[in-house]
Order: C-alpha cells, then structure tokens, then sequence
C-alpha cells in the first residue's frame, strides 16, 4: 500500500520552495507515495496544476476566531485521507501541524529552507515550542542544518540534508553554449525583489562598474517586486538603464537564463540557492556572495567565483575575470551540467526523500 503524504504550505506561487515541493509532487512514484496538498492561503498557477488530493484552509492568523474550524478541517482532511506523514514548510504551517499532531497520530516532519532571515525573538520562541513535536526535519543545505542545531538545539541526527532537485528535462532548448559565445556577453541575477536580503542594489552598482571595462556587456534582472522601480532608478543614476533588461515577475526564470553569460547571486543570506542550481544547469560560471549555502555550491575557480559579501570591488573583479576569459566557458558550462546531474537532480531529490520518509515510519528503504 502507498504511504499517504501530505504537504502543508503558506501557498503554491511561483517562488522557489513552491517550486521544488511541486517538481517532488510531479516525480512522486504514486505507487509508493501518494501526494496530497494542503495550503494556508488560497493560490493559483501551481496549486492548480497539480492534480492530486488538496485543500485550501483560508487560514488568515493564530489570534483569529475562525482558527479552531482551521484546526478542525485540516484534522478532518488527514483523517478522510489516511494521511501517514505531514511535510511542513515555512513557519504558520510548522506551528498548526504541531497544533493537530496530537489530535491525528501522523509522523511530522519540517522543512528547513533558509537561514532564519525571518527570525525574531517572538517567532523564535513560537518554533522552539513546535519543533519537539517533530519526528525529524529536512534542510536542503548542510549550512542550514548547521544554522538550526546551533541557534534551537536540534540533535544533528534528526536532521536529514536532501539538496534540492533540478528537473533537467526542463532546460530550454536554446540554452547553448555556441549562441551565448557569438553575442554580447550578458551578466544577469535572478532575485526577488521583494526581499532586500537580496541586495540586488549591490549588482547595480557592480553592473556600473563592469560596463566601465566592458563596454559591450549587457545585464538583466529576472524577477519582480516592489523593490524593482527603486532598482530600475538606480540603475538609470549610474547609466546604465539602456543596458540593462527588467523581466519583471515571470513564472520561467530558465528561458532568460539560458541567454545570460554569467549568472549572479549577491544575498547577504541563502540556504541553498535554487538560482544557482538553474545558474548551473544552464551552463553559466557563477558569482556568488561567500554565504550559506552558495559555498557549498560554488568551488572557486573551477565553476565560478565567491566573494565577500558586501564587497561589490571583489564581485566586480570577479565578474569581469570572467568575461576577460571565454576559452574557459565550455569546461565551465560542462562541469557545471554534469555536477547537476551526478549531485542536483530531481530523481536524486525524489529518492532520498522517499528514504527518509521510509526512516521515519521505520521501514526499510
């Protein structure tokens, strides 16, 4: 019989934890594990695309009247589904899977996907109350499993480290090395712009400065936020708007990484950065900041660059070592693929994921 699994998230939107849990959903062998969907709030675009078992609680806050019917239509929904394990990912849905845990008997397991960037003291003592009712966790980095051991005292055995999964079937077909070496070279980051965690003001101003050397050198900001026409100004102030392409939001970030030459990530923070993976994928050298889980991704010099977070002389430097040497591009592009394949792909995600799940029920994988 299939091991009934269900999945509990804020939402299903286009960002990247929404994006990897529904590439596990859609690789599932549903002849072992049988996915079901269950979110906070009420979404489009993924949500709908998944056609699997799912609820919508219409959940709006811990402090609301309406949070005792959220309790008990979420316990129904485990019940009428035989729901064995749940998987929870960001922090409402840790705190009410912790609620009704309890009341239903499933094995609970969390998701840790970043650094704590949303950590305040009150939010911090909420999770240390939740994370005892836990039969184990997944972080999708060893410098997030790190990060959680040491700041709530989490045994390291009952943290499992599965990296996230890239879908290689997925790239687009005009992501070629040959077209990318015969046009202007194109510097680009995929951030949201909604998060100044980000720092992509620091990629402007590097921007700025690699236009300077090379004159003929494009960037592109892929994402969207309300940080964007903030950006965009900048960008006209250190003149280089007409050189630089806003995407805006757009639901496949692969499609226009396929045209850059270098691929750009400037957080002050990562768990593990799922534009790197695509970065990677794509065939792109990387540059990204000396943080988190970049440095797990990143092996200096021989696939990209690391540099200080902040420090936009070394990102700058770096970009433009980079550009000044092409003939490098090909050994690049080809490790970078084949290191996706061997360590970052989907069906590695998938099966050590349904291995951990046989651990936590006991069972032999």
């Amino acid at each position: 019989m299939p091991v009934n699994v269900l999945y509990l998230i804020d939402s299903l939107t286009h960002g990247g934890t929404e994006r990897q849990l529904a590439e596990l959903i859609r690789h599932l062998d549903q002849l072992r594990i049988r996915p079901h969907l269950c979110t906070l709030k009420p979404s489009g675009g993924l949500f709908d695309e998944l056609a699997i078992p799912k609820i919508c609680l219409n959940f709006s806050s811990f402090g609301s009247p309406s949070l005792f019917g959220v309790l008990k239509q979420l316990t129904s929904f485990i019940s009428q589904n035989q729901i064995t394990i749940m998987q929870t990912f960001f922090q409402d849905p840790c705190l009410l899977g912790a609620m009704v845990k309890p009341f239903t008997g499933i094995k609970l397991i969390g998701s840790f996907r970043d650094l704590g960037f949303w950590r305040t003291s009150s939010e911090s003592r909420k999770m240390k109350l939740a994370y005892p009712l836990f039969n184990g966790f997944i972080a999708n980095s060893q410098a997030v499993k790190d990060h959680f051991c040491s700041m709530d005292g989490i045994a390291p055995a009952k943290i499992q480290v599965i990296y996230n999964g890239f879908d290689l079937s997925s790239l687009p077909s005009t992501a070629t090395l040959t077209s990318k070496l015969a046009a202007a070279p194109v510097v680009g980051i995929v951030a949201n712009l909604n998060r100044p965690v980000k720092r992509v003001q620091d990629f402007i101003v590097a921007a700025a400065r690699v236009h300077q050397q090379r004159p003929e050198t494009r960037f592109m900001v892929v994402g969207g936020g309300h940080l964007q026409p903030e950006l965009e100004q900048q960008a006209k102030s250190a003149g280089i708007d007409v050189y630089t392409r806003f995407t805006g939001m757009v639901s496949n970030p692969l499609e226009y990484i396929a045209q850059l030459t270098v691929g750009v990530i400037t957080s002050e923070t990562e768990g593990f950065c799922n534009s790197i993976i695509e970065y990677m994928a794509c065939g792109l050298p990387v540059v990204a900041s000396r943080v988190g889980g970049n440095i797990e991704l990143v092996q200096e010099g021989e696939n990209g660059f690391l540099y200080d977070m902040g420090n936009v002389e070394q990102l700058t430097a770096a970009i433009v070592q980079v550009l000044d040497n092409p003939a490098e591009l090909p050994k690049v592009a080809a490790a970078n693929r084949m290191l996706v394949r061997e360590c970052y792909s989907v069906e590695a995600m998938v099966v050590q994921t349904c291995s951990y799940y046989a651990q936590i029920l006991g069972r032999a994988s």
